[in-house]
């Protein structure tokens, strides 16, 4: 049961590190190769204002995921979406300069020395009927939970999400009867930051980061998205879920060097077996 829970509440966290790479597939249709550093720079920035201003990461990871997600809007607007017209690769291939530029930034800055946030509860852990749980891995499944929840209500109920499905249903459409599809996809790249600045905050929490730890939290949130089934909030979580309970297990039945082993080989049965997702008929529920 120990077991089952550690992998449940890691892919909590798993959730939300690859939320903001599902939502921007799901609209923009496009994969993110930045998405990792937007995770890095979103614990770095939390990391400076509790250095300057002191207090609980988890409140500042909040001021953080607004900076990175301002950050977010000009390059989608500006960059992106004019790539778009001329074909789907170009921007892809933009945001890898994207992400080496951020690296790079990085390293200078900051060096190669990685970075964790402390807080009281950083290393402590929470019981429950018996059952020992991590409470930075705890709070970071409750937050992807609510990210999930928030997410998918937006975009089924709210004004910006018609706009928002409008633009990923029919683009065409969408902009002719008003819809400014560049400030649309802007949008939606800055709340995909911004939800992953949050992630990234929790990476930091739980673990650490670094300049070059983007790569590996990218295919991390890849793996999730992909399982899932792209483009689903819902699928991202069950998505999320299903990869910490394969990681933990494997790691507890084989050792903790074939983790990554069993994670991408269940990846690999996915794309074999089920291309659109475990879990994507959550997304037409």
């Amino acid at each position: 049961m120990e077991l089952v829970v550690q992998g449940i509440l890691l892919g909590g966290l798993y959730a939300t590190v690859a939320l903001g790479l599902s939502l921007v597939f799901g609209v923009i249709k496009m994969v993110n190769l930045a998405h990792g550093e937007f995770l890095v720079l979103g614990g770095y920035v939390t990391s400076l204002l509790v250095v300057s201003l002191g207090g609980d990461p988890l409140l500042l990871a909040i001021p953080a995921a607004l900076i990175v997600g301002a950050l977010a809007y000009p390059l989608q607007r500006y960059l992106l979406t004019p790539l778009m017209r001329h074909s789907t690769e170009a921007p892809i291939t933009a945001t890898f300069g994207v992400s080496v530029v951020v690296q790079t930034v990085l390293l200078l800055v900051f060096t190669a020395d990685p970075r964790t946030l402390n807080a009281p509860y950083a290393a402590s852990q929470v019981e429950v009927l018996g059952v020992g749980m991590r409470t930075t891995l705890l709070i970071a499944t409750v937050i992807g939970v609510a990210l999930v929840i928030v997410l998918d209500l937006t975009l089924r109920r709210s004004r910006f999400g018609r706009q928002v499905r409008a633009a990923a249903f029919d683009p065409d459409a969408a902009g002719l009867v008003g819809i400014d599809l560049k400030h649309t996809y802007a949008m939606v790249l800055a709340v995909a930051a911004a939800v992953s600045a949050i992630g990234g905050a929790l990476i930091a929490l739980s673990f650490s980061v670094d300049p070059v730890a983007g790569t590996g939290w990218l295919l991390r949130a890849f793996t999730v998205v992909v399982i899932g089934g792209l483009g689903s909030a819902r699928g991202t979580l069950a998505g999320g879920i299903t990869v910490g309970l394969v990681e933990t297990i494997a790691a507890a039945v084989f050792g903790a060097q074939y983790r990554d082993v069993a994670v991408f080989g269940a990846l690999v049965v996915v794309l074999l077996l089920r291309p659109q997702g475990l879990f994507a008929k959550v997304q037409r529920a």
